[in-house]
C-alpha cells in the first residue's frame, strides 16, 4: 500500500508539472531501505507508464506536441546522461549531495524570478542540443531525474509559459526514460516486484496529473512546480544532515 501511494503521489506531481515523478520517487524509495539499483529501475518503468497515460492525455485534450524540438533535447539529453553519468563515477559523493541541493535552488531561483531574466527564445538546433546535453548531463551526473532542469531550461531559453514546459518535458521524460530503461534490459537487469505495486498507480497518477495540468491555469502550474522544487530540496537537506550525524 506504502508503494502505492508513493508512486500516486509522485506521479500526479509528475505529470501536472513536467518532473516525470522519479525525482521524487527514487529518494522515497531509497529513504524507507529500497536498494539503489532495484529503486532506480522501478522509478524508470513508472516514470514511463506515467509518461504514456500523460501524453496520450495530452493529445486526447488536443494539445499540440513540438516534436522536431523535442527530439534535439531528448537526443541531448541521453548523450548528457551518458556524459553526467560517466563523471559521476570520479566525483566525491558528499559533494554531489550538496551540489544537488544547491542546483535545485538555482532552478527555485531561476522559476520565481523568471520574468526578471531576459527573454530569450531558442530556435538554433545546434543550441537545442547543446542544452539537452546539458540538462542531461545535470541529471546523470546527479543519478536522479532531470525533470526539474528540463522545465527550468524550457522556461528560461525557449520562452514557454510552465504548461506548455510540462507537456514538452514530459515527452522528453518518455524519450529519456526508454533510453535508460533500454540499459537496463541490455545489462540483464529486470526486477518487476516494486513495479507491480506502482505502476497501476502511476497509470492512475499520469491520466489524473494530465486532466488537471489542462483545467488549471499556468500560474497554477508554477506554483506546485516551485513547491514540488522546494520540498524536494527540503528532502534532500534531510537526507545530507542525516548522513553526516551519523
Amino acid at each position: 500500500m506504502l508503494y502505492f501511494i508513493i508512486s500516486l503521489f509522485s506521479t500526479i506531481i509528475g505529470a501536472i508539472v513536467g518532473i516525470g515523478g522519479g525525482l521524487i520517487i527514487r529518494p522515497l524509495l531509497a529513504n524507507i531501505g529500497v536498494a539503489k539499483s532495484l529503486a532506480s529501475f522501478t522509478s524508470s518503468i513508472v516514470v514511463m507508464s506515467m509518461a504514456v497515460v500523460t501524453l496520450v492525455t495530452f493529445m486526447r485534450n488536443g494539445v499540440k506536441i513540438k516534436v522536431r524540438k523535442i527530439i534535439l533535447l531528448a537526443a541531448g539529453s541521453i548523450i548528457g546522461g551518458f556524459l553526467g553519468g560517466t563523471l559521476l563515477k570520479y566525483v566525491n559523493e558528499n559533494f554531489i549531495d550538496v551540489a544537488y541541493i544547491f542546483m535545485l535552488i538555482l532552478v527555485l531561483l531561476s522559476v520565481i524570478f523568471r520574468k526578471k531574466i531576459p527573454e530569450i527564445n531558442i530556435k538554433n538546433p545546434i543550441a537545442e542540443i547543446i542544452i539537452g546535453i546539458i540538462t542531461g548531463g545535470l541529471s546523470g551526473f546527479f543519478g536522479i531525474g532531470g525533470g526539474p532542469f528540463q522545465v527550468t531550461a524550457l522556461i528560461v531559453f525557449f520562452g514557454m509559459d510552465p504548461k506548455e514546459a510540462a507537456v514538452d518535458s514530459i515527452f522528453i521524460t518518455f524519450l529519456t526514460t526508454l533510453s535508460s530503461l533500454t540499459k537496463y534490459t541490455m545489462n540483464g537487469y529486470m526486477d518487476f516486484s516494486l513495479a507491480l505495486f506502482m505502476v497501476p498507480a502511476a497509470i492512475i497518477g499520469g491520466y489524473a496529473g494530465g486532466k488537471i495540468n489542462r483545467k488549471i491555469s499556468s500560474e497554477k502550474v508554477s506554483l506546485i512546480f516551485k513547491l514540488s522544487i522546494l520540498f524536494i530540496i527540503l528532502m534532500q537537506s534531510i537526507t545530507v544532515i542525516f548522513k553526516y550525524v551519523n
